[in-house]
Protein backbone atom coordinates (compact mmCIF):
# COMPACT_ATOMS: atom_id res chain seq x y z
CA UNK A 1 0.00 0.00 0.00
CA UNK A 2 1.28 3.49 -0.80
CA UNK A 3 2.29 5.88 1.93
CA UNK A 4 0.53 9.26 1.87
CA UNK A 5 1.88 12.47 3.31
CA UNK A 6 1.52 16.19 3.02
CA UNK A 7 -1.45 18.53 3.07
CA UNK A 8 -4.70 17.54 1.39
CA UNK A 9 -5.13 21.06 0.01
CA UNK A 10 -2.17 20.72 -2.39
CA UNK A 11 -3.24 17.36 -3.80
CA UNK A 12 -4.87 16.77 -7.16
CA UNK A 13 -8.15 15.03 -7.81
CA UNK A 14 -6.45 11.70 -8.72
CA UNK A 15 -4.42 11.74 -5.47
CA UNK A 16 -7.54 12.47 -3.42
CA UNK A 17 -9.40 9.62 -5.13
CA UNK A 18 -6.51 7.24 -4.34
CA UNK A 19 -6.47 8.28 -0.64
CA UNK A 20 -10.26 7.94 -0.41
CA UNK A 21 -10.07 4.48 -1.95
CA UNK A 22 -7.37 3.48 0.56
CA UNK A 23 -9.52 4.75 3.45
CA UNK A 24 -12.52 2.79 2.19
CA UNK A 25 -14.62 5.82 1.24
CA UNK A 26 -17.23 4.67 -1.25
CA UNK A 27 -18.45 8.11 -2.38
CA UNK A 28 -15.59 9.44 -4.50
CA UNK A 29 -17.62 11.77 -6.74
CA UNK A 30 -17.89 15.55 -6.49
CA UNK A 31 -15.46 18.42 -6.41
CA UNK A 32 -12.03 18.46 -4.76
CA UNK A 33 -13.41 20.37 -1.82
CA UNK A 34 -16.16 17.83 -1.16
CA UNK A 35 -13.77 14.90 -1.52
CA UNK A 36 -11.21 16.62 0.74
CA UNK A 37 -13.85 17.13 3.44
CA UNK A 38 -14.82 13.44 3.34
CA UNK A 39 -11.16 12.37 3.68
CA UNK A 40 -10.54 14.82 6.55
CA UNK A 41 -13.63 13.58 8.37
CA UNK A 42 -12.42 10.00 8.01
CA UNK A 43 -8.97 10.92 9.31
CA UNK A 44 -10.39 12.82 12.30
CA UNK A 45 -12.80 10.02 13.23
CA UNK A 46 -10.08 7.33 13.16
CA UNK A 47 -7.11 9.42 14.34
CA UNK A 48 -6.09 6.96 17.11
CA UNK A 49 -5.65 4.00 14.75
CA UNK A 50 -4.60 5.78 11.54
CA UNK A 51 -2.01 8.04 13.18
CA UNK A 52 0.23 5.00 13.84
CA UNK A 53 -0.33 3.48 10.40
CA UNK A 54 2.59 3.94 8.04
CA UNK A 55 0.28 4.62 5.08
CA UNK A 56 -1.64 7.52 6.69
CA UNK A 57 0.53 8.96 9.49
CA UNK A 58 2.11 11.39 7.02
CA UNK A 59 -1.32 13.05 6.54
CA UNK A 60 -1.44 14.17 10.19
CA UNK A 61 1.63 16.41 9.98
CA UNK A 62 4.80 16.33 12.07
CA UNK A 63 4.47 16.29 15.86
CA UNK A 64 6.73 18.41 18.02
CA UNK A 65 8.28 17.01 21.16
CA UNK A 66 8.44 18.96 24.34
CA UNK A 67 10.05 18.18 27.65
CA UNK A 68 7.78 17.58 30.60
CA UNK A 69 8.46 18.52 34.20
CA UNK A 70 9.98 15.10 34.94
CA UNK A 71 12.48 15.45 32.04
CA UNK A 72 10.82 12.97 29.62
CA UNK A 73 10.00 13.92 26.07
CA UNK A 74 6.39 13.55 24.96
CA UNK A 75 4.89 14.46 21.66
CA UNK A 76 3.18 17.81 21.70
CA UNK A 77 -0.50 17.67 20.99
CA UNK A 78 -1.33 18.13 17.37
CA UNK A 79 -3.12 21.28 16.33
CA UNK A 80 -6.60 20.64 15.11
CA UNK A 81 -7.46 22.05 11.72
CA UNK A 82 -10.13 24.39 13.11
CA UNK A 83 -7.81 26.13 15.62
CA UNK A 84 -6.04 28.22 12.95
CA UNK A 85 -9.36 29.33 11.49
CA UNK A 86 -10.60 30.42 14.93
CA UNK A 87 -7.44 32.46 15.49
CA UNK A 88 -7.95 34.22 12.15
CA UNK A 89 -11.53 35.03 13.09
CA UNK A 90 -10.41 36.47 16.44
CA UNK A 91 -7.84 38.64 14.64
CA UNK A 92 -10.49 39.95 12.29
CA UNK A 93 -12.78 40.72 15.20
CA UNK A 94 -10.00 42.71 16.88
CA UNK A 95 -9.43 44.69 13.68
CA UNK A 96 -13.16 45.48 13.42
CA UNK A 97 -13.30 46.55 17.06
CA UNK A 98 -10.31 48.82 16.53
CA UNK A 99 -12.03 50.40 13.49
CA UNK A 100 -15.11 51.12 15.58
CA UNK A 101 -13.19 53.04 18.23
CA UNK A 102 -14.50 56.64 18.16
CA UNK A 103 -11.94 59.30 17.40
CA UNK A 104 -11.25 61.93 20.03
CA UNK A 105 -13.37 65.06 19.75
CA UNK A 106 -11.74 68.19 18.37
CA UNK A 107 -13.04 71.70 17.53
CA UNK A 108 -12.39 71.14 13.85
CA UNK A 109 -14.35 67.89 13.70
CA UNK A 110 -17.28 69.41 15.59
CA UNK A 111 -17.37 72.38 13.22
CA UNK A 112 -17.27 70.09 10.22
CA UNK A 113 -20.10 68.00 11.64
CA UNK A 114 -22.13 71.13 12.38
CA UNK A 115 -21.61 72.46 8.86
CA UNK A 116 -22.60 69.09 7.39
CA UNK A 117 -25.77 68.97 9.51
CA UNK A 118 -26.67 72.52 8.47
CA UNK A 119 -26.06 71.70 4.81
CA UNK A 120 -28.25 68.60 5.01
CA UNK A 121 -31.01 70.54 6.76
CA UNK A 122 -30.77 73.34 4.17
CA UNK A 123 -30.93 70.86 1.27
CA UNK A 124 -33.94 69.14 2.80
CA UNK A 125 -35.69 72.49 3.39
CA UNK A 126 -34.93 73.73 -0.14
CA UNK A 127 -36.17 70.46 -1.61
CA UNK A 128 -39.46 70.71 0.26
CA UNK A 129 -39.78 74.40 -0.69
CA UNK A 130 -39.13 73.68 -4.36
CA UNK A 131 -41.60 70.79 -4.35
CA UNK A 132 -44.24 73.02 -2.71
CA UNK A 133 -43.64 75.79 -5.27
CA UNK A 134 -43.87 73.36 -8.16
CA UNK A 135 -47.11 71.98 -6.75
CA UNK A 136 -48.54 75.50 -6.34
CA UNK A 137 -47.46 76.47 -9.87
CA UNK A 138 -49.03 73.35 -11.36
CA UNK A 139 -52.26 73.97 -9.45
CA UNK A 140 -52.33 77.59 -10.65
CA UNK A 141 -51.69 76.48 -14.23
CA UNK A 142 -54.47 73.90 -14.05
CA UNK A 143 -56.89 76.50 -12.67
CA UNK A 144 -55.86 78.99 -15.37
CA UNK A 145 -56.32 76.42 -18.14
CA UNK A 146 -59.70 75.38 -16.73
CA UNK A 147 -60.78 79.01 -16.50
CA UNK A 148 -59.71 79.80 -20.07
CA UNK A 149 -61.35 76.58 -21.25
CA UNK A 150 -64.63 77.59 -19.64
CA UNK A 151 -64.31 81.09 -21.12
CA UNK A 152 -63.67 79.70 -24.62
CA UNK A 153 -66.56 77.28 -24.28
CA UNK A 154 -68.79 80.17 -23.17
CA UNK A 155 -67.72 82.30 -26.17
CA UNK A 156 -68.29 79.42 -28.58
CA UNK A 157 -71.68 78.75 -27.04
CA UNK A 158 -72.70 82.43 -27.31
CA UNK A 159 -71.47 82.60 -30.92
CA UNK A 160 -73.39 79.44 -31.75
CA UNK A 161 -76.53 80.90 -30.22
CA UNK A 162 -76.11 84.10 -32.26
CA UNK A 163 -75.48 82.32 -35.56
CA UNK A 164 -78.33 79.86 -34.98
CA UNK A 165 -81.00 82.57 -35.28
CA UNK A 166 -81.89 84.51 -38.47
CA UNK A 167 -81.69 87.87 -36.70
CA UNK A 168 -78.05 87.12 -35.80
CA UNK A 169 -77.00 85.22 -38.90
CA UNK A 170 -78.15 87.82 -41.48
CA UNK A 171 -76.24 90.82 -39.96
CA UNK A 172 -73.07 88.71 -39.69
CA UNK A 173 -73.32 87.64 -43.34
CA UNK A 174 -73.87 91.24 -44.49
CA UNK A 175 -70.92 92.45 -42.38
CA UNK A 176 -68.65 89.81 -43.95
CA UNK A 177 -69.77 90.84 -47.42
CA UNK A 178 -69.09 94.51 -46.62
CA UNK A 179 -65.61 93.62 -45.37
CA UNK A 180 -64.84 91.88 -48.66
CA UNK A 181 -66.17 94.96 -50.50
CA UNK A 182 -63.75 97.25 -48.63
CA UNK A 183 -60.82 94.88 -49.21
CA UNK A 184 -61.59 95.00 -52.94
CA UNK A 185 -62.10 98.75 -53.26
CA UNK A 186 -59.78 100.29 -50.71
CA UNK A 187 -56.24 100.74 -51.95
CA UNK A 188 -53.63 99.40 -49.56
CA UNK A 189 -50.13 100.74 -49.24
CA UNK A 190 -47.29 98.38 -48.42
CA UNK A 191 -45.04 99.48 -45.59
CA UNK A 192 -41.78 97.89 -44.46
CA UNK A 193 -40.27 98.36 -41.00
CA UNK A 194 -36.56 97.64 -40.47
CA UNK A 195 -34.85 97.07 -37.14
CA UNK A 196 -32.29 98.41 -36.64
CA UNK A 197 -33.44 101.24 -38.91
CA UNK A 198 -31.68 101.85 -42.17
CA UNK A 199 -29.27 104.73 -42.60
CA UNK A 200 -30.91 108.09 -42.07
CA UNK A 201 -30.02 111.70 -41.40
CA UNK A 202 -27.89 112.57 -38.41
CA UNK A 203 -29.64 113.67 -35.25
CA UNK A 204 -32.83 111.63 -35.88
CA UNK A 205 -34.34 108.90 -33.74
CA UNK A 206 -33.66 106.33 -36.45
CA UNK A 207 -29.95 107.12 -36.42
CA UNK A 208 -29.90 106.83 -32.62
CA UNK A 209 -31.52 103.38 -32.72
CA UNK A 210 -29.14 102.23 -35.44
CA UNK A 211 -26.14 103.38 -33.42
CA UNK A 212 -27.41 101.66 -30.26
CA UNK A 213 -28.33 98.36 -31.94
CA UNK A 214 -25.66 98.11 -34.65
CA UNK A 215 -24.69 94.69 -33.26
CA UNK A 216 -28.21 93.21 -33.56
CA UNK A 217 -29.25 91.17 -36.64
CA UNK A 218 -31.36 93.02 -39.17
CA UNK A 219 -35.10 92.27 -39.03
CA UNK A 220 -37.72 93.50 -41.51
CA UNK A 221 -41.51 93.36 -41.18
CA UNK A 222 -43.89 94.26 -44.00
CA UNK A 223 -47.56 95.10 -43.59
CA UNK A 224 -50.36 96.69 -45.62
CA UNK A 225 -52.33 99.71 -44.45
CA UNK A 226 -55.05 101.72 -46.20
CA UNK A 227 -53.81 104.92 -47.75
CA UNK A 228 -55.35 108.31 -47.05
CA UNK A 229 -56.43 108.62 -50.67
CA UNK A 230 -58.65 105.51 -50.32
CA UNK A 231 -60.92 107.20 -47.74
CA UNK A 232 -61.00 110.57 -49.50
CA UNK A 233 -64.53 111.78 -50.44
CA UNK A 234 -63.58 111.57 -54.10
CA UNK A 235 -62.42 107.95 -53.88
CA UNK A 236 -64.31 104.90 -55.19
CA UNK A 237 -65.19 103.58 -51.70
CA UNK A 238 -68.27 105.68 -51.12
CA UNK A 239 -70.06 105.17 -54.49
CA UNK A 240 -69.31 101.43 -54.35
CA UNK A 241 -70.73 101.22 -50.81
CA UNK A 242 -73.81 103.24 -51.82
CA UNK A 243 -74.50 101.04 -54.85
CA UNK A 244 -74.06 97.87 -52.77
CA UNK A 245 -76.33 99.02 -49.93
CA UNK A 246 -79.13 100.70 -51.92
CA UNK A 247 -79.33 97.94 -54.53
CA UNK A 248 -78.70 94.68 -52.58
CA UNK A 249 -79.59 95.39 -48.93
CA UNK A 250 -82.32 98.01 -48.65
CA UNK A 251 -84.74 96.70 -51.36
CA UNK A 252 -84.88 93.14 -49.94
CA UNK A 253 -85.42 94.58 -46.45
CA UNK A 254 -88.41 96.64 -47.62
CA UNK A 255 -89.89 93.81 -49.69
CA UNK A 256 -89.54 91.32 -46.80
CA UNK A 257 -91.78 93.51 -44.65
CA UNK A 258 -94.42 93.55 -47.38
CA UNK A 259 -94.29 89.87 -48.22
CA UNK A 260 -94.08 88.03 -44.93
CA UNK A 261 -95.12 84.55 -43.88
CA UNK A 262 -95.08 85.23 -40.17
CA UNK A 263 -97.97 86.81 -38.20
CA UNK A 264 -98.13 90.59 -38.64
CA UNK A 265 -98.66 92.82 -35.63
CA UNK A 266 -101.36 95.34 -36.48
CA UNK A 267 -105.07 96.13 -36.84
CA UNK A 268 -107.05 96.16 -40.06
CA UNK A 269 -110.00 98.04 -41.48
CA UNK A 270 -113.41 97.44 -40.07
CA UNK A 271 -115.02 94.35 -41.38
CA UNK A 272 -111.77 92.61 -42.25
CA UNK A 273 -111.45 89.08 -40.96
CA UNK A 274 -107.82 88.07 -40.60
CA UNK A 275 -105.72 85.66 -38.54
CA UNK A 276 -103.54 88.44 -37.04
CA UNK A 277 -103.79 89.89 -33.61
CA UNK A 278 -105.89 93.03 -33.38
CA UNK A 279 -104.62 94.39 -30.07
CA UNK A 280 -101.22 95.60 -31.36
CA UNK A 281 -100.32 98.80 -33.22
CA UNK A 282 -99.65 98.49 -36.98
CA UNK A 283 -95.92 97.59 -37.05
CA UNK A 284 -94.31 95.91 -40.11
CA UNK A 285 -92.75 92.56 -39.33
CA UNK A 286 -89.44 91.62 -40.93
CA UNK A 287 -89.38 88.11 -42.45
CA UNK A 288 -85.82 86.71 -42.76
CA UNK A 289 -86.84 84.01 -45.25
CA UNK A 290 -88.31 86.42 -47.81
CA UNK A 291 -85.38 88.79 -47.26
CA UNK A 292 -82.79 86.19 -48.29
CA UNK A 293 -84.92 85.11 -51.27
CA UNK A 294 -85.32 88.68 -52.56
CA UNK A 295 -81.63 89.37 -52.04
CA UNK A 296 -80.61 86.18 -53.82
CA UNK A 297 -82.75 87.18 -56.80
CA UNK A 298 -81.19 90.66 -56.91
CA UNK A 299 -77.63 89.27 -56.77
CA UNK A 300 -78.42 86.71 -59.49
CA UNK A 301 -79.73 89.46 -61.78
CA UNK A 302 -76.25 90.78 -62.82
CA UNK A 303 -75.37 87.27 -63.95
CA UNK A 304 -78.18 87.29 -66.52
CA UNK A 305 -78.67 89.23 -69.74
CA UNK A 306 -81.70 91.07 -68.31
CA UNK A 307 -79.65 93.27 -65.96
CA UNK A 308 -78.84 96.87 -66.98
CA UNK A 309 -75.22 97.47 -67.90
CA UNK A 310 -74.83 100.28 -65.32
CA UNK A 311 -76.09 98.01 -62.56
CA UNK A 312 -73.69 95.23 -63.56
CA UNK A 313 -70.70 97.62 -63.77
CA UNK A 314 -71.51 99.14 -60.37
CA UNK A 315 -71.69 95.76 -58.61
CA UNK A 316 -68.55 94.45 -60.31
CA UNK A 317 -66.70 97.55 -59.12
CA UNK A 318 -67.33 96.50 -55.49
CA UNK A 319 -66.34 92.85 -55.86
CA UNK A 320 -66.95 89.56 -57.59
CA UNK A 321 -70.65 89.22 -58.46
CA UNK A 322 -70.54 85.43 -58.70
CA UNK A 323 -68.97 85.04 -55.23
CA UNK A 324 -71.57 87.41 -53.81
CA UNK A 325 -74.39 85.36 -55.36
CA UNK A 326 -72.95 82.13 -53.95
CA UNK A 327 -72.84 83.71 -50.49
CA UNK A 328 -76.47 84.81 -50.78
CA UNK A 329 -77.47 81.28 -51.82
CA UNK A 330 -75.70 79.79 -48.81
CA UNK A 331 -77.42 82.28 -46.50
CA UNK A 332 -80.80 81.38 -47.97
CA UNK A 333 -80.14 77.67 -47.44
CA UNK A 334 -79.23 78.28 -43.79
CA UNK A 335 -82.40 80.30 -43.16
CA UNK A 336 -84.50 77.54 -44.76
CA UNK A 337 -82.78 74.97 -42.53
CA UNK A 338 -83.57 77.09 -39.48
CA UNK A 339 -87.20 77.46 -40.52
CA UNK A 340 -87.56 73.73 -41.12
CA UNK A 341 -85.96 72.97 -37.76
CA UNK A 342 -88.39 75.30 -36.00
CA UNK A 343 -91.35 73.71 -37.77
CA UNK A 344 -90.16 70.23 -36.74
CA UNK A 345 -89.83 71.25 -33.08
CA UNK A 346 -93.28 72.85 -33.19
Amino acid sequence: MSQFSGSLVAKRKSDLVEIADALGIKDQEGTNIELRERIQSKLDANADSLRTTDAFKGLYGRSRRHQTSDGSDTPAPEKTPGRGRRSINKTLEKIVDAANIPLPDSPLSSKIQEKADNALALVETDTKDIAARISDASSTLVKFVDGRKNAVEGCVRDLRDILSTPCGLIPVAIAIEEAFLYSHVVSLGKHVVHFPPLRSDKGTLASLLRTAFFWAPSISWSYCFPTLESVHPSSDVWPATAWWFFSTVLPPLVLSSLVSFIPQKGIHRAGASTRYQAAHPPTPTFDPLTFVFFRLAILLLPLTNAAPAAFVDALEMSGNSQARALGAGLLAALIIAQRLGGATRA
